[in-house]
């Protein structure tokens, strides 16, 4: 939509004084006349109360842990989420540590859900540039609760969909005896999934093998393509004793079909946890982590790391599944949970830090991996709550001119 201004230009001639409306058309778009609230500029793709998905054994009112968006090769959009019935959606049947589920309990959690396979991962598709979306459909039903974590298509056309499945049991340092052969063992294992027709069927889910002993997740931080055609994915995992969690890169040289270990980031005092990387401008990778927001940085496409010293964020509170974008300037932008939904900007590579600029800070958050669009906005899905009824809503935003702040758009241009 456009902005029709007409301006009254006095024109002086010899004797004649003659009073011209000049019709100015303006290309500027609407929302460049008045800035959007979040309100305003969110679109709900999908919830407990809105396009919600058909009917199946199990369903709840968790829709909601967007794994990310994507545009396919056909130009469809795609936004892949979780569905289930809480914050995690167990199979049955599943056994909590006592104590746990007596507090899970009282916070609300339906332990008792009958869910025969938790949760899955769904996803729904514009065929309109985002101003329509299809209702939810089954991309992976995994007979344990699963979930996307991102999902990225590649150059020659292959979409690929990282899961994490989720075993039955929780607050033990062990399986339990009855649940001691799923998924090797772990609470939680990843796994990789693609399509080579425009997300329309899915190859059947691949197992990673986990750099820990306990479990590996990998919630949102969208992967990195290198210029040599390699894919970088960051991903957190537990060893079993250890109080921190660690960090770790995967790397895919296949199109997207294996991924093996390529480094591990260990902090002596503090978790790597929820990581996202980002490629600077200078060649160098970037990572940023819950909970403190730290960042590091690799000169070595992701072997080794070092902890810069820098710190996103200042005072109390959790950062949590933070993403990273870098422009075509190099101007690197960070959007997170703390304690709702909010942007950082740097102009040094992550070395200092604008102050956090809101972005919906009536939403939870919990972002999902992005489009970095040629106009250098920024398109991302995220969540309404943490807990059920949720939702899954798309923001579209950019940086403004002198890099110090953000402005939300439109979803649909």
């Amino acid at each position: 939509m456009t902005i029709t201004r007409i301006r009254i230009v006095a024109l002086f001639r010899p004797a004649v004084l003659s009073l011209v409306a000049i019709l100015v058309v303006s290309q500027a778009p609407l929302w460049a006349a008045k800035p959007l609230s979040a309100s305003q500029a969110r679109l709900k793709v999908t919830g407990a109360r809105h396009n919600r998905p058909d009917a199946y054994k199990g369903i709840g009112d968790f829709i909601g842990w967007p794994g990310g968006i994507d545009r396919l090769p056909n130009g469809d959009l795609l936004v892949t989420h979780s569905s289930g019935y809480w914050h995690s959606s167990f199979a049955m049947p599943r056994q909590i540590e006592p104590e746990l589920a007596k507090r899970w309990r009282a916070e609300g959690w339906p332990l008792d859900f009958a869910a025969p396979t938790g949760g899955r991962t769904m996803g729904c598709r514009s065929t309109d540039g985002g101003r329509t979306w299809s209702k939810p459909f089954t991309i992976l039903d995994h007979r344990l609760d699963d979930g996307a974590h991102a999902v990225m298509t590649l150059p020659g056309g292959r979409t690929v969909c990282l899961v994490g499945v989720q075993a039955s049991w929780y607050g033990y340092t062990h399986a339990p005896t009855a649940f001691a052969k799923d998924i090797d063992g772990l609470n939680t294992k990843q796994f990789v999934i693609h399509s080579d027709d425009n997300g329309k069927t899915w190859s059947k889910p691949r197992g990673l093998k986990s750099p820990g002993d306990f479990y590996e997740r990998g919630h949102g931080g969208r992967p990195v393509l290198l210029s040599d055609g390699s894919i970088l994915w960051a991903t957190y995992y537990q060893v079993r004793g250890r109080k921190f969690l660690s960090g770790a890169i995967r790397r895919s040289t296949d199109n997207g079909l294996t991924w093996p270990v390529i480094s591990r980031i260990v902090r002596k005092d503090n978790a790597i946890d929820e990581p996202a990387i980002a490629e600077l401008k200078d060649g160098r990778l970037v990572l940023v982590t819950r909970p403190d927001g730290a960042i590091f940085h690799s000169a070595d496409k992701g072997r080794t790391w070092k902890d810069s010293g820098s710190r996103v964020i200042s005072g109390g509170g959790k950062f949590k599944a933070p993403q990273l974008a870098v422009l075509a300037d190099g101007t690197l932008v960070a959007f997170a949970t703390w304690r709702n939904l909010r942007a950082w900007i740097s102009r040094d590579g992550g070395m200092t830090w604008t102050k956090d600029l809101p972005l919906d800070i009536g939403s939870y958050g919990y972002p999902g991996s992005y489009i970095l669009e040629k106009d250098g906005s920024i398109l991302f899905p995220y969540c309404a709550s943490g807990r059920a009824p949720n939702a899954v809503y798309l923001l579209r935003f950019r940086v403004n001119a002198a890099r110090d702040g953000v402005e939300l758009l439109p979803v649909v241009r």
